[in-house]
This record gives C-alpha cells, structure tokens and sequence, in this order.
C-alpha cells in the first residue's frame, strides 16, 4: 500500500510539474508594414490570454514588400530587411537594420513561419506564383519542423485611391478567394482571417475610428489603437491554436492607449490610439471572434 501510495504521489508530482510548463511560442513573420499592423500587439496578448507564456516573436519588413521581391531576396541575400524582435521578459520591441532574409530565418527555430501578399497584388493570385511556392521551399529546407501561416490582409478604406473601381467588400473578397487558393494549392495550414475581422467591424459603430475613417490612418494601414488590436486578437487565436491551446479572445482586457504603445515600442505606429469606450472594446473581441468562427464569410450587424 505504501509502494502504491509512493507511485501515485511520484505520478502526481510529475503530472503536475508537466501542466506547469510554459508554453513556448517562436513565430516569424516575412512581410511588410501590414505585418507589423497585423502583429504588434500580439506578444502581449499572448501573454494576457495564456499566462505564463514565453514568446519570442520576429517580423521580417520592407515597407511594400511583395512575394516576388521576397522572392528575390532569397535570391540575392541582399541585407534589405528590418528585423523587429520581441522577447518575453523584455518588455517592449526592437528592431534591426541590415538583415537578410536568410539570416532572419536562420535566427530561431521558429515553429510557424508566416508569409503575405503586398496589399495591392493580394487581391490577385496570379501574382503569389511562382513566388510563394519557391519561398515555401527555401523555407521547408531551412526550417523543416515550421508549420506555415497566411496573413489575410485588410482591404482598403473607402476613398483611398488604389482602391480603384472596387468598393472594399470587392477587395475584400478578392483577397479571400486568393488566400483560399494559397491554402488550397500549398503547404499552407493555419490562416489568420485578419481582413475579415476588420471587414466585420466596418459593419458596427468601429467603423468612426481611424482618421481617414473605416479603421484606416492613411486609407490602408490600421490606426493604432482598436484596429491593430481586432487583428491581433485573431492572430492570436490561429497562432495558439498550433500549440494545443484554444484561446477565448473575448477575455482580454487589454486597453491601447498612447502610454501603452509607446512604451512597448510596437514597429511603425500609425498615428496614436484613439480613446474607445468598453462597449466599443466588445465590439472589437466580437468582430474577431466573429472571423474566427467563419473566416470566409463576412458577419454583418445592423448598427
């Protein structure tokens, strides 16, 4: 009986010193200022929503930058790239000039690596080949055990010239059947539905925020604040998901305000946060929740 009782108690404790272990998360992203809008507050909600995480989290940026230039920055080496860095423990981001693209995916044994389109092309697939499937390839060989990610874009802001002739539902949904294809066609399996969780708040009361209006600063980057939040949000939800844990994004009580952004240093902010009531808060966990559940379709409310 005291054997048993020895056993169990040695079961227990390892069990238990197992449940305790952190979560470790290593994710780089290849991309440009969309990844930084998509991606800068996503540190710390994965440390808000899944306490006790260690995350250490790479962008890799060229404002502009398109598969097909990435494409040849493989091919070159040229050391073009801004390399932002967040560490747990560290408190805020920094960031690194003169890095190639080699050297950012040689840095860490990232497990997700995500890739996007330039935001002008996303919204045509002929333009990701043979671009993608070729930096997929550099990137299996150099990293065979990364699972591989899509960053769906947000369209453009109503008004803002290279929108051209399309209104933003038409954009969005040309970016939606592209991003299908990426991850119908590649070795693609996690997508991040960003553009459809901001494609739903123009659809609610959210829709105010931005100084070019619909979420948007300039009429395509997101206005710190609220915007990048929703995207964050969501991104946080598909990267946690790879590691075994399902995230509630309607739990996090993370607030944006100018002393927040600034003191964590998150890349290229866009104008400042805007002040937002708890209601509007709701609404933006509601908006990616909403693109969680149905990443492909968009979820309209009547305001």
């Amino acid at each position: 009986m005291k054997r048993i009782l020895t056993i169990l108690t040695v079961l227990f404790v390892t069990l238990a010193a197992l449940a305790a272990d952190p979560v470790r998360v290593r994710v780089l992203s290849i991309g440009n200022s969309f990844s930084r809008d998509a991606f800068a507050y996503v540190p710390f909600l994965m440390e808000e929503l899944v306490p006790g995480a260690e995350v250490e989290f790479g962008i890799l940026y060229i404002g502009g930058c398109s598969l097909e230039r990435h494409h040849r920055n493989l091919e070159s080496g040229e050391a073009a790239y801004e390399f932002d860095f967040y560490r747990t423990g560290q408190q805020h981001w920094t960031m690194e000039r003169g890095v190639s693209l080699q050297q950012g995916v040689e840095r860490l044994p990232w497990d997700i690596i995500i890739l996007q389109q330039q935001s002008a092309a996303s919204r045509y697939y002929e333009t990701y080949q043979p671009h993608l499937d070729i930096l997929l390839d550099y990137l299996h060989g150099a990293r065979p055990q990364a699972a591989f990610a899509w960053l769906m874009t947000q369209a453009y802001g109503t008004g803002y010239k290279p929108l051209g002739n399309m209104t933003m539902d038409e954009m969005w949904a040309r970016v939606n059947a592209a991003s299908q294809r990426a991850l119908d066609e590649t070795p693609i399996s996690l997508m991040i539905p960003a553009g459809t969780a901001i494609q739903n708040a123009r659809y609610t009361p959210l829709d105010r925020l931005g100084a070019a209006g619909h979420l948007v600063n300039d009429g395509f980057h997101l206005q710190e604040g609220i915007p990048p939040l929703i995207e964050g949000l969501t991104a946080t939800a598909v990267l946690m998901k790879h590691y075994g844990v399902d995230v509630d994004v309607e739990k996090s009580r993370l607030e944006i305000t100018p002393q927040w952004r600034s003191e964590r240093q998150t890349p290229q902010p866009n104008g400042e946060p805007e002040q937002a009531s708890e209601e509007e808060y709701r609404l933006a966990r509601q908006c990616a929740r909403w693109a969680l559940e149905s990443p492909w379709q968009l979820t309209v409310v009547e305001r």
